[in-house]
């Protein structure tokens, strides 16, 4: 191929430019509206000519749009493998379904979506949009995004209303413009915020509609089914019900509505539509047509008239069955559930006559004046679904009703007669509370400028969380914690507390005493106990475990930094031993210990027994011998790239406790090139040197979190957070190293009351990369899969340093009963 052909990168194909020319014509019409200027010999600078008669060789293309480089050497793969394969197959597509022959469109279903996806980010507008999204690109990065994100509208374009509209009978038809693919949302005007260039309206909102002309007389509408149903709602910004931009889908390839045909105002008003939201290019058959403004008399949400489907909804919507060979089925309803679980989920919305101190309507502990009552309608977290909280609450409720908690059985009771149904009913009850088509997203708490929120990235244990969490909670207001209840319905069966749950009684007891520890917490609004985001969305999963996979590849932790969990294990190897049968366990004594006699092995094994009653991790019954007894022991913890887009979605810092994590995060979640944190060094010192008194008592700690006794090193926290985010506008690094330093004192000081027992001592060492803590990778999450098109970042990352381990980075873990909480234990806000 000559050089030409290789560099010269048409964003919009020349066969599909070819649908638009007039029977026997050769060239198109183009206008560009913002043309380049040039330089005359006086100094003078005018506009370049802005229309042209072109062929489609020459329009709508630019010059090394796709190409890499690599020093002197020029790379055309993306032209050539990419565009080249999906233009081959788009091109019999769009014919498909312009003609509407049910065969041919069924055939390239999904290779038309591919194209039309595509299509709409390949374009400069497109791949300006990407680098909205996330910042700073390099040319490389962002062919790789574009690769990576064109596929994220294909599920809801597919299971939306299709209708094929014909300009036949009018004398103007459709223009082709250099961003076919077009996005409208009559409640967002084309000045508005949300529609400054690069930005469409989002494609999961409710009454946005997508409009992609398939040729000059044929033009392809999609509308959501809600909103085609519903046309005069006016919640037209919200996300459409069961919005994704990834996953499963079953849709009818032979429903399209086919029997419309345009006015010739109609067709302007397209027209209009498509120049508007065009970036400086456009072409038609005619040059009259490139003009639609000059014959539009309507207004902007009007064009919703022209574009909503009026017939023929009834081959939209209701169920799909599938059965299968081998005896299995599927299920879809309208918005591409699988299931009919979120009829439990769903609630009345409380959104009328609600005060500003009444409870927010999200769920949240928090008055409605200091929650949803600040943010705009389509920021919200829903109304109408039961929201974090209130699902965390409700499983407790579940729990201690499964376990008969709520009819006086204690927790040595438990212990005693936890059942294998037990078991699959709790497990069952969480992963009903965590169905496929849950926009966890949304539930999760909105950032707040007058809250430091902190994820942990760390294991949720029971026997760690009082060092690592909720003795932090003075220091921070909020700290989100991932939930080590797995989402069971995407394991195998032989992995699965639902399926077998004999091998996970010793895990959910674990499991449920961590629920009983924070259950106060999170009915105060302190803890956010969130599921595994890649668990509640199998798509977001897979992307994170390739994601992963590749980031640690050939990657070690550094020596010691699993000391933690190491320790953990230990202490579950012992209480393993602790619970042998008695003949097992003097068989174990009179092997370590040979030169025994009976009386020393019976006081050990006495011993033992002890030891076994008064631990809380331990099931007080005899498990069967062998395989059939065998436990799977879980360490559950956030992954980084999970951390980090947890943390930017909740506004949150980020807060470590082991080497293994805080190297990670040093090594890969900071931007290229923005290792030095010169700039933030006098802060570092001066935190550094604060040793922090931590109240390992949790009942305690709810009792100064009542009373609002807070050391003044959150406030200060919660400042460096406002300065990293706003540079220039906070306090300044020497200012806030002042403000440490006069309040070290104060942070030192231990309450006399607390037993050392109950009191470890840590320092925080600080990281605050200048640009805060961002990966490409984690942007394109938030972009697939939580509608978050500005890049953000995470401002620093704190990690715990315990003064009292020799050689570890965290406190060794809690084995004795004191300090539970009752479930339902009371934190007053």
């Amino acid at each position: 191929m000559t050089d030409q052909q290789t560099r010269n990168n048409h964003y919009v194909p020349q066969w599909y430019q070819r649908g638009f020319l007039a029977p026997g014509q050769s060239r198109l019409f183009h206008l560009n509206f913002d043309p380049d200027r040039k330089t005359l010999p006086d100094g003078r600078q005018v506009p370049r000519k802005a229309l042209h008669e072109w062929g489609p060789v020459n329009c709508f293309v630019e010059y090394d749009l796709y190409s890499t480089h690599f020093g002197s050497i020029v790379n055309d793969d993306i032209e050539k493998h990419l565009f080249g394969a999906i233009d081959d197959q788009g091109a019999k597509a769009v014919l498909a379904f312009a003609k509407g022959d049910h065969a041919d469109v069924h055939d390239s279903f999904e290779d038309f979506f591919e194209h039309m996806a595509a299509q709409k980010l390949r374009t400069p507008k497109g791949l300006d949009w990407i680098r909205s999204c996330y910042g700073k690109l390099d040319q490389i990065d962002l062919m790789v995004e574009m690769q990576a994100l064109r596929t994220m509208h294909c599920t809801m374009w597919a299971e939306g209303v299709r209708e094929v509209v014909s300009a036949a009978d009018s004398d103007v038809k459709f223009i082709v413009t250099d961003h076919p693919v077009t996005v409208y949302n009559p409640q967002i005007d084309p000045t508005a915020p949300d529609c400054a260039y690069p930005l469409d309206p989002m494609v999961a909102s409710l009454g946005t509609q997508t409009v992609f002309v398939l040729d000059a007389n044929t033009c392809l509408i999609f509308t959501h089914l809600e909103y085609a149903k519903a046309p005069d709602r006016q919640d037209l910004t919200r996300l459409r019900t069961n919005a994704r931009h990834q996953g499963m889908g079953m849709v009818r390839t032979d429903a399209f509505i086919r029997d419309r045909r345009l006015t010739r105002d109609e067709v302007i008003a397209i027209n209009h539509l498509l120049k508007l939201r065009a970036k400086r290019c456009i072409a038609a058959a005619h040059k009259d047509w490139l003009y639609p403004e000059r014959r539009y008399r309507g207004t902007w949400a009007e064009i919703a008239q022209v574009l909503m489907p009026k017939s023929d909804l009834w081959q939209f919507g209701g169920e799909i069955f599938v059965g299968y060979k081998d005896g299995s089925s599927g299920y879809w309803d309208e918005h591409g559930r699988t299931s009919k679980v979120h009829e439990f989920l769903t609630r009345e919305s409380p959104r009328k006559n609600i005060a500003a101190n009444d409870y927010c309507g999200c769920g949240s502990a928090y008055a409605f004046k200091d929650c949803c009552q600040r943010l705009p309608l389509a920021g919200r977290p829903p109304w109408e679904v039961y929201g974090l909280r209130e699902r965390n609450l409700m499983f407790c409720n579940v729990v201690t009703g499964i376990l008969g908690m709520q009819d006086g059985a204690t927790w040595d009771d438990v212990r005693r007669t936890l059942s294998d149904d037990q078991v699959q009913r709790i497990n069952g009850a969480f992963s009903s509370l965590w169905p496929d088509d849950t926009d966890l997203a949304a539930l999760l708490p909105r950032p707040h400028p007058k809250k430091l929120r902190s994820v942990f990235l760390g294991l949720a244990d029971p026997r760690t969380v009082e060092a690592a969490v909720l003795g932090w909670l003075p220091y921070v207001d909020e700290i989100v914690l991932v939930n080590p209840f797995f989402v069971a319905r995407n394991l195998k069966p032989e992995f699965s507390p639902i399926d077998s749950p004999a091998g996970h009684k010793m895990q959910t007891l674990k499991n449920v005493l961590l629920l009983f520890k924070l259950e106060p917490y999170i009915r105060a609004g302190l803890v956010h106990w969130v599921p595994d985001p890649g668990e509640v969305c199998a798509p977001l999963g897979q992307h994170v475990r390739q994601v992963l996979t590749r980031r640690t590849a050939g990657w070690k932790p550094p020596e010691g930094g699993l000391h933690q969990r190491l320790k953990l294990a230990e202490d579950e190897g012992r209480r393993m031993i602790r619970m042998l049968p008695r003949d097992s366990l003097r068989r174990h004594i009179a092997k370590h210990a040979p030169d025994a006699g009976d009386a020393m092995v019976d006081q050990m094994v006495a011993y033992f027994r002890r030891q076994a009653e008064a631990d809380p991790y331990l099931l007080l019954q005899p498990l069967p011998v062998g395989e059939a007894g065998a436990q799977h022991q879980i360490y559950k913890g956030l992954n980084l790239e999970s951390a980090l887009y947890l943390a930017t979605l909740t506004g949150s810092v980020i807060h470590v406790d082991t080497d293994a994590h805080w190297e990670q995060l040093l090594m890969d979640a900071q931007p290229a090139g923005a290792a030095s944190q010169h700039g933030w060094a006098p802060v570092r010192q001066a935190l550094a040197a604060i040793t922090f008194p931590v109240d390992l008592n949790p009942v305690r700690v709810a009792e100064r979190l009542t009373e609002r006794e807070l050391p003044p090193i959150n406030a200060l926290l919660r400042r460096l957070a406002d300065s990293v985010a706003s540079p220039g506008k906070g306090a300044t690094p020497q200012a806030l190293a002042t403000q440490l330093r006069q309040a070290r004192g104060k942070a030192e000081r231990k309450d006399p009351a607390i037993d050392d027992n109950n009191l470890l001592t840590a320092r925080l060492e600080l990281h605050v990369p200048p640009a805060g803590f961002f990966r490409h990778e984690v942007q394109r999450l938030l972009v697939m899969f939580a509608g978050a098109t500005r890049p953000r970042s995470v401002p620093y990352a704190l990690r715990l340093v315990f003064d009292e381990a020799d050689d570890a980075d965290a406190p060794e873990p809690a084995s004795g009963a004191g300090g539970i909480p009752a479930p339902h234990a009371a934190l007053r806000r």
